[in-house]
């Protein structure tokens, strides 16, 4: 009797901690914003200058202060007619929801695939990750809003039927970070057209409505600030940086390649190309990328089943942080659905090859956390590019146990005509 009396106690400790633990979380978030003026406070104060009838953007200091399109700082104006503590505390809590919907949508994505689902499995595959939900918890940052709009434009994406509104969260997500685009490919060589035709329509209502809304004169003004601070330095390709927090390819090659400090006064380079010759590089890598990606996806077998939609664009969330050259630490929360399907399919797999890949992914992820191995060796493995070389690991994983997938997995054959369905 005693035993059955203590049992409904235990979920209800677990659920106080958790609760202690996001209170907690959001107090040295709301801190860290209000003392640090980012990120959160930046896009406050963009829909502040909005309201105000000023521009948000400041043309003149690179990648500081508001860098998003328009509509992201329309859509913050509810919030910045709230005082900055309480709107602080507003966007936390919606942040909250964003985790926990995102979550939701994915496991939704992974059964619609005929993903088998273990929660300890599925724990220890988001395990590396958590670093990066408490950072954007703590910056305040939109990823986790990113993240919640490609789980539930892939989740929805699985459904059966075709109906354009399913392709808009994905629309939204490009409207945000323009990355996430590149999950319309996969789409589009599956044939699902009328998905990729509502992430064009998301698309053109993001980057038209603040055109509607402020005039003509207003919305185009802005979108030319946006081209001059952000479009026009990522086409010359110096938007990436030696920094640690960029862990994209093209920066680690920027890294071995330009003498540029990586972090403090510490380099790591092992040639010294001119600024000009590295550009070409740079874009040489994202083409390489993209292509992969392309032949993969046109390639590879059972193109037709639901794991096979499924795994493309969760190797489409690998390519988000892999095909452009400035890819911050904390924007690859993204690859929460290659980490839970890489785990699920290879826990399967007789074969120990997969496994011991994600491991050493997981490893290079978390040895990248300050928190658990202080901030001088994070910066070192960071400085040679850890989280991209574990990203590639995943994303080489992801490819091989879908190109080797049991015959089951395949779409099941067309009737033969005249045959019973």
């Amino acid at each position: 009797m005693v035993r059955a009396g203590a049992r409904p106690a235990v979920p209800r400790v677990w659920v106080l901690v958790a609760l202690a633990a996001v209170i907690l979380v959001g107090v040295l978030a709301v801190r860290k914003q209000l003392r640090d003026a980012n990120d959160f406070p930046i896009y406050w104060n963009a829909a502040r200058a909005l309201l105000a009838g000023r521009s948000p953007y400041e043309v003149g200091t690179g990648l500081h202060g508001y860098v998003y399109l328009p509509w992201f700082a329309v859509a913050m104006v509810p919030l910045a007619m709230l005082p900055l503590p309480a709107a602080a505390w507003c966007w936390y809590a919606l942040n909250i929801v964003f985790i926990v919907y995102a979550c939701r949508a994915l496991l939704g994505a992974l059964r619609a695939g005929g993903v088998e689902l273990r929660p300890p499995l599925l724990a220890l595959a988001t395990l590396p990750l958590l670093g990066l939900f408490v950072d954007d918890l703590l910056l305040g940052q939109a990823n986790l809003l990113l993240l919640w709009l490609v789980a539930l434009g892939i989740r929805a994406t699985l459904r059966p039927g075709a109906a354009e509104h399913r392709g808009v969260p994905l629309g939204l997500a490009s409207a945000l970070k323009m990355p996430a685009a590149v999950l319309a490919l996969p789409l589009l060589l599956a044939g699902r057209l009328r998905h990729v035709l509502g992430v064009a329509i998301a698309l053109a209502i993001a980057i038209g409505g603040p055109l509607v809304e402020g005039g003509s004169s207003g919305g185009v003004r802005l979108l030319e600030d946006w081209r001059a601070k952000v479009l026009a330095p990522a086409v010359a390709g110096t938007l990436q940086g030696s920094n640690v927090i960029d862990q994209s390819p093209q920066a680690a090659l920027r890294r071995l390649l330009v003498a540029e400090p990586a972090f403090g006064d510490r380099s790591v380079n092992v040639a010294a190309l001119d600024p000009a010759t590295f550009a070409r590089v740079s874009r040489w890598v994202s083409v390489v990328f993209l292509a992969g990606y392309l032949l993969f996806w046109l390639v590879a077998p059972a193109r037709g089943s639901p794991l096979a939609l499924v795994t493309n664009l969760a190797m489409g969330c690998c390519a988000m942080v892999q095909l452009t050259g400035f890819s911050l630490k904390a924007q690859f929360v993204v690859l929460l659905l290659p980490a839970c399907l890489a785990a699920s399919l290879a826990w399967r797999r007789p074969g120990r090859g997969p496994r011991i890949a994600l491991g050493i992914a997981a490893a290079l992820f978390l040895l990248s956390q300050p928190g658990l191995v202080g901030r001088t060796a994070s910066n070192w493995m960071l400085a040679y590019s850890s989280m991209a070389l574990g990203t590639l690991l995943l994303t080489k994983t992801l490819a091989w146990l879908r190109l080797t997938q049991p015959p089951s997995a395949a779409p099941a054959a067309s009737p033969a005509r005249g045959t019973a369905r």
